[in-house]
């Protein structure tokens, strides 16, 4: 692909992509000790296709009912995020990319998903905005909003959940995937502890850096909801 092709927009998934932990809700659940026999048997089910994905969210968050909304926040802040991720960001910036999240993952992380809380506890109830066989109809909401093709859209995840967004970019990135099919539809796939090793393979595609386009939290990535 030549260099000067311009990219203007760059999707990120959030769990396994820019955090170390693949699923938050999983993390959760170990932290409390519920995945193992329990919560994981929720997870299992949906899998096999015995249970829908919103029947699936809602037995997931029914196991926090009565937690206080602040330890479950307490515990999401525990996630690390991988290395380099202000250096990817600021290469993209310096491209003039704008940069988004599409995520199924919790609003305690994003804003995709809100948990019901009331007087400071979770009641068990939730909310779904973004499905995670469903990101592409949130691809088209990015594209409409800053007016860009397929073709100038950058889509990086690790799942088979982040496919619909591989197949709206005109580049895709596999982070990290356990899939093989997965890599095999990216147009990348790298493995590795630091985002920062994701730079120099897009200096065919978008050039090396430009001029630094300002502090990470001057400017934060964009999350597509409702």
């Amino acid at each position: 692909m030549n260099p000067a092709c311009r990219f203007k927009l760059a999707l990120f998934d959030l769990d396994g992509t820019l955090t170390k932990e693949r699923s938050a809700w999983e993390y959760i659940h170990r932290r409390l000790g519920v995945w193992d026999g329990y919560a994981e048997k929720f997870q299992e089910a949906f899998l096999r296709g015995e249970i829908s994905y919103d029947r699936f969210c809602q037995l997931d968050a029914g196991i926090w009912k009565g937690m206080r909304a602040a330890e479950l926040e307490r515990i999401v802040r525990e996630i690390p995020l991988y290395e380099g991720i202000e250096d990817l960001l600021g290469y993209l910036r310096s491209k003039e990319m704008k940069l988004g999240i599409i995520s199924s993952g919790l609003s305690f992380l994003s804003d995709w998903m809100d948990l019901g809380v009331e007087e400071g506890v979770l009641n068990g109830e939730i909310n779904i905005h973004v499905y995670y066989d469903r990101k592409g109809e949130w691809v088209q909401e990015a594209q409409r909003r800053f007016n860009v093709r397929n073709e100038e859209v950058l889509a990086v995840g690790d799942s088979a959940g982040d496919v619909a967004m591989f197949q709206m970019a005109g580049l895709s990135i596999a982070f990290n995937s356990p899939s093989a099919k997965v890599d095999a539809l990216a147009t990348l796939s790298i493995r590795s502890t630091d985002l920062r090793d994701l730079i120099p393979p897009l200096y065919s595609y978008l050039g090396p850096p430009g001029k630094p386009a300002g502090a990470i939290h001057e400017s934060p990535l964009q999350k597509y909801v409702p």
